[in-house]
């Protein structure tokens, strides 16, 4: 059987972030003194051939009730109340879920219009983009504490906005690189471990992964946070090559390549996501 992977979040952009869904069955345990009263739990009742009892399902559309056929309303009703407590903190760690990943697409989000003015996220900051039309053949890049992009003068206003979103992310995109490769290679060789292969690529649900095989894989938007909190990211994933799991090892292990990594942890859960 291949292991799962294990993945950084955006289990967040926190340790072991909420399930994107839940479920409760009748052999769970009852809880007491629900926050809610009878009617705020509103359900949709689906008969199932293959259940064998009753169980909840709660997801970001809402909450499902699953019942063998025939199963009497009244008996379901009574274990959906009895549920309340239990459906009602689901509902809310998945908001909460939710509120983190779009918080870790504001933080890596590019500017709405890639004109001058507009601020690019990177390492952190916010910094100025300047494009200004030149004698140039192609868009050309120049980093000092902003972004002054040149295009060619005869470019039109839409092509001069994508020309300046290509060069910029193109260069972010390798700074990504650069910084991901530097942090692999201090803690490697202390961790005595060096992964199989470092891949940079968007991530759909997490910040980074890595894999059964060893290889690590990284969001490229990890640029626009600190560089401190990228190098946790990376050193999350170099401590799972020797920890699969995040139980109290794994935890001291981190703490010995990377002392004082609770506070760019913090910054991460904080601003949205997290690492698993």
């Amino acid at each position: 059987m291949t292991e799962a992977p294990i993945n950084i979040g955006l289990e967040g952009m926190r340790s072991l972030g909420p399930p994107t869904s839940s479920s409760a069955n009748e052999g769970a345990k009852t809880p007491t003194r629900p926050p809610t009263v009878p009617g705020e739990n509103p359900f949709a009742l689906r008969w199932s051939e293959r259940a064998r009892r009753i169980s909840i399902v709660v997801t970001p559309g809402g909450v499902e009730v699953v019942a063998p056929p025939g199963t009497d309303e009244e008996r379901i009703a009574a274990f959906v109340a009895a549920k309340r407590r239990w459906i009602y903190e689901r509902e809310r760690d998945l908001a909460a879920r939710a509120a983190e990943i779009e918080a870790s697409r504001r933080i890596a989000a590019g500017p709405e219009r890639w004109v001058s003015g507009a601020k690019v996220p990177f390492r952190g900051r916010r910094l100025l983009l300047r494009v200004v039309p030149d004698d140039v053949e192609r868009a050309e890049l120049r980093y000092a504490t902003a972004f002054h992009v040149r295009v060619p003068r005869a470019a039109t206003a839409p092509e001069r906005e994508r020309l300046a979103e290509s060069v910029v992310r193109a260069w972010l995109l390798a700074r990504a690189r650069e910084d991901a490769r530097l942090f692999v290679l201090r803690h490697a060789e202390r961790l005595g471990r060096s992964p199989l292969a470092l891949r940079i690529s968007p991530r759909k649900r997490f910040w980074g992964s890595c894999s059964a095989d060893g290889t690590i894989y990284l969001d490229p938007r990890l640029v626009a946070a600190p560089r401190p909190v990228f190098e946790y990211v990376v050193v999350h994933e170099l401590c799972h090559l020797e920890v699969r799991h995040h139980g109290p090892a794994f935890w001291r292990l981190v703490a010995t390549l990377l002392p004082g990594y609770e506070v760019r942890k913090a910054w991460l859960d904080r601003h949205g996501g997290g690492v698993e």
